[in-house]
């Protein structure tokens, strides 16, 4: 069904406010790009997970092609080891899955000015949760766009086979004194289908997890 002029003008404005609006969470920094190649020699000890009021004009395809457009700006952004593109399965939230070298490093992207940012332009604040690492391992050579899902998994001691069909990585969390696991899994369904076959593993939430950048590979 091809669109009327009133909504083609509606949705040519949405792209145009999207793409304004994205800039909030990019960074704005004048040092130059790093090279994308470039690997790092640290070990992640931080995690953070930001969830983010996704405007009702931004559709997922746009928002991808933003993600995409955003990589070179955020490899800049000194002590970020990874970061996972992601949209919450069910909340209309998006955001990022970061690792970090230290903690001071995250504190230092996510300040009051970040925050601020993100009520001035979407309308509703940012939500910034903190996780220690214990540990963070890669299970398998993966690209770094695809269908992947992310599992976030509080609440219990869970330990996940590295055998786990469609397991690509599994980070080991604890937050004060509640332990978990953050999984990076090759499809949805690869992830429901063992979530699904654990009596009680804790609270468990989903994350649609399109793009990847990852400096630990």
């Amino acid at each position: 069904m091809k669109l009327t002029h009133s909504r083609k003008y509606v949705a040519l404005i949405g792209i145009a406010i999207m793409a304004m609006a994205f800039q909030v969470l990019t960074p704005r920094s004048n040092s130059k790009y790093v090279n994308t190649t470039m690997m790092s020699n640290s070990q992640p000890t931080i995690v953070t997970i930001t969830y983010v009021k996704k405007p009702w004009y931004a559709w997922r395809s746009l928002v991808v092609k933003k993600f995409k457009e955003s990589i070179p700006e955020y490899e800049a952004i000194p002590g970020l080891l990874q970061k996972n593109y992601h949209f919450t399965e069910s909340d209309g939230k998006f955001g990022g899955i970061y690792l970090w070298a230290s903690e001071a490093e995250a504190r230092a992207w996510f300040n009051p000015k970040w925050f601020e940012r993100i009520v001035k332009t979407y309308g509703e604040a940012g939500v910034v949760d903190y996780y220690q690492i214990v540990q963070s391992t890669t299970i398998a050579k993966h690209e770094l766009t695809g269908d992947y899902w992310l599992t976030l998994q509080v609440g219990k001691s869970l330990s996940i086979p590295e055998s786990t069909s469609g397991l690509l990585r599994i980070t080991q969390i604890k937050s004060k004194d509640q332990l978990g696991t953050i999984a990076l899994w090759k499809s949805k369904e690869e992830a429901k289908r063992y979530f699904g076959q654990q009596k009680d593993a804790g609270q468990i939430s989903y994350f649609d997890t399109p793009v990847l950048i990852d400096k630990l590979k």
